[in-house]
């Protein structure tokens, strides 16, 4: 028979931490274990754990990002940071828009 969705990820992510906990105490990196992990896995794993990886991979991104904004404080905050964020965006809106009258003949508005 085959395993649950639920379980098999588990499984995934208990063996996951194990392998990772073996590389740090032998002072190896521990993101390589995880992978290795993953790869072993990979060998043993439903069609249905595979659809649900696109989902997990934007869990893992969406915690990235939760946890370095939690370690931003309002000291980090400056203006040229601001600047630097924005401007990038904002002139690549500005270039997209002026493509799209030029090239493409729609209005402004459009």
């Amino acid at each position: 028979g085959e395993y649950p969705v639920q379980l098999g990820i588990a499984y995934l992510f208990l063996v996951g931490y194990l392998v990772r906990t073996l590389f740090v105490t032998m002072r190896l990196p521990a993101s390589v274990g995880v992978i290795l992990s993953g790869f072993a896995f990979s060998f043993f794993f439903q069609a249905d754990i595979f659809f649900g990886r696109d989902l997990l991979q934007q869990l893992a991104f969406f915690l990235v990002l939760l946890t370095a904004g939690l370690e931003i404080t309002l000291k980090d905050l400056r203006p040229y940071i601001f600047i630097m964020a924005c401007l990038p965006a904002s002139l690549e809106v500005l270039a997209i828009a002026a493509y799209a009258v030029r090239a493409m003949d729609w209005s402004i508005i459009e």
